[in-house]
């Protein structure tokens, strides 16, 4: 148990004791039960807290550090534990046409116990863990990263340098058997003196709109992987697909479902010799977007590293989601994202 949630259950006993102490001498006092309806006339509501990254109501404290956890998807790691649980997933490339995982815990809670297999960073991790001042967890990383991280541009939980906070399951082969969890990269990060965000941006959310156009398939081609979403009404989830199976997860077995599916086109470059991609994260470029069981074409733009991205329609507009947890699909400018309507 970390100290912080040590703190927030002795005050939680605190407040109950202070309550039933005093229903206790209002009693004593003469109050009778139909009084406490009077009394409790003047006691308001707590405003509920809403998570920034998915517009639902949270029990979880918005002091907390925001965790980024990398995690492979080359055909060894399947299935991954613990992306279901993530508020947001980014999927980008890494080298060889591969894509990897960089899943995002802040609002969910620490029942997740087993998370990964935690894969090394590369330096677009890095560009999008910072717009939320996030602790990246991760296994080393491209010399770029690396380089990057020993500038401080990103709090780092590298596994080398906090090996308490992974485990190795030994039933799988190296190097695709690196697990965490929410609880031991919080506890690990709370003895490095981490810090939490500020006022933290997240995604806009509404109930569902009539813009765009009916779209209940998507398709989004990898180089070497084909992702597709397929849209249930009758929940308002796109169930997720890998190369035409259901794309589940390790631990429940459950098919990998998310309210919003985000696609955004960016440049990709080659960097070194490795064929270590470098992906421009910062000014303005094409996206879909799929929430509601519709289509809605528009752009990203981010001014900066350090801000969020921003969402726009193709008037200008903000586009707002469907409250629950979203996946961004980042992808090369020019690739062919199709989303076609029920029965296609």
């Amino acid at each position: 148990m970390t100290t912080t949630t040590k703190y927030i259950l002795i005050g939680s006993l605190v407040i109950i004791a202070l309550v039933a102490a005093g229903f206790a001498a209002f009693v004593l006092l003469g109050g009778s039960i139909e009084d406490i309806g009077d009394l409790m006339d003047g006691v308001t509501e707590p405003e509920p807290v809403v998570c920034p990254l998915t517009g639902l109501e949270t029990t979880a404290s918005l002091e907390r550090i925001v965790l980024a956890v990398a995690i492979d998807n080359v055909r060894q790691a399947r299935p991954q534990a613990g992306l279901d649980k993530a508020d947001i997933v980014y999927e980008m490339l890494a080298e060889g046409g591969i894509p990897r995982f960089l899943a995002l815990y802040y609002c969910a809670d620490d029942s997740e116990d087993r998370i990964g297999p935690v894969r090394s960073a590369r330096t677009y991790f890095i560009s999008v863990a910072r717009q939320f001042d996030a602790a990246l967890a991760h296994a080393g990383g491209s010399p770029q990263a690396l380089r990057e991280i020993e500038a401080s541009r990103i709090q780092s939980l590298d596994q080398f340098k906090f090996g308490e906070a992974y485990f190795r399951d030994r039933s799988r082969r190296a190097p695709h058997n690196l697990y965490t969890s929410t609880a031991q990269l919080r506890e690990a990060a709370e003895k490095a003196g981490l810090s939490a965000p500020g006022r933290l941006e997240g995604l806009r959310f509404e109930t569902p709109q009539s813009l765009g156009t009916e779209a209940h398939s998507i398709q989004i081609p990898y180089p070497t992987t084909r992702v597709s979403y397929e849209y249930a009404p009758a929940t308002g989830d796109y169930a997720r697909l890998m190369d035409g199976a259901a794309h589940r997860d390790e631990v429940s077995g459950e098919q990998l479902t998310v309210k919003n599916v985000i696609v955004q086109f960016a440049r990709h470059s080659v960097i070194d010799e490795r064929g270590r991609l470098g992906i421009d994260l910062v000014g303005t470029g094409d996206a879909i977007f799929f929430t509601g069981g519709r289509r809605i074409e528009g752009s990203w733009l981010r001014d900066s590293e350090f801000d969020a991205f921003r969402y726009e329609d193709a008037e200008g507009n903000p586009v707002t989601f469907v409250p629950g947890r979203s996946w961004v699909q980042i992808v090369r400018t020019g690739t062919s994202v199709t989303g076609g309507p029920p029965g296609n």
